[in-house]
C-alpha cells in the first residue's frame, strides 16, 4: 500500500467515524506525539536561539493547544467504541 493510498484509508476513516485496522498502533503512536512535542519546545533552551520569553510561551501555547485539538478529533473520529 503506498502512502497516498494509506493516506486515503485514513481519511475515510475519519470521515465515516470507521475503526482503523490496528487502533492500538494508532493510539500509541498519537500518544508518543505529547514527549515529542515537548522535546521541541525545550530545543531553543539548549541550541541558544535568542526567543524573547514572550514569543516562547506564545508558540508553546499554540502548539499545545493545538496538538490537544487534533488529538481529541482524531482519536474520537477513528474509534468505534470512543466518541461524543
Amino acid at each position: 500500500m503506498t502512502l497516498l493510498q494509506k493516506l486515503f484509508t485514513a481519511a475515510n476513516a475519519v470521515k465515516a467515524g470507521e475503526s482503523l485496522q490496528d487502533p492500538a498502533k494508532w493510539k500509541n503512536r498519537s500518544l508518543l506525539m505529547v514527549p515529542l512535542g515537548i522535546i521541541t519546545s525545550a530545543i531553543f533552551n539548549f541550541t541558544g536561539i535568542d526567543v524573547p520569553q514572550d514569543a516562547l510561551n506564545a508558540i508553546n501555547f499554540g502548539l499545545a493547544t493545538l496538538g490537544s485539538v487534533l488529538f481529541t478529533y482524531f482519536t474520537t473520529a477513528t474509534s468505534t467504541k470512543v466518541g461524543l
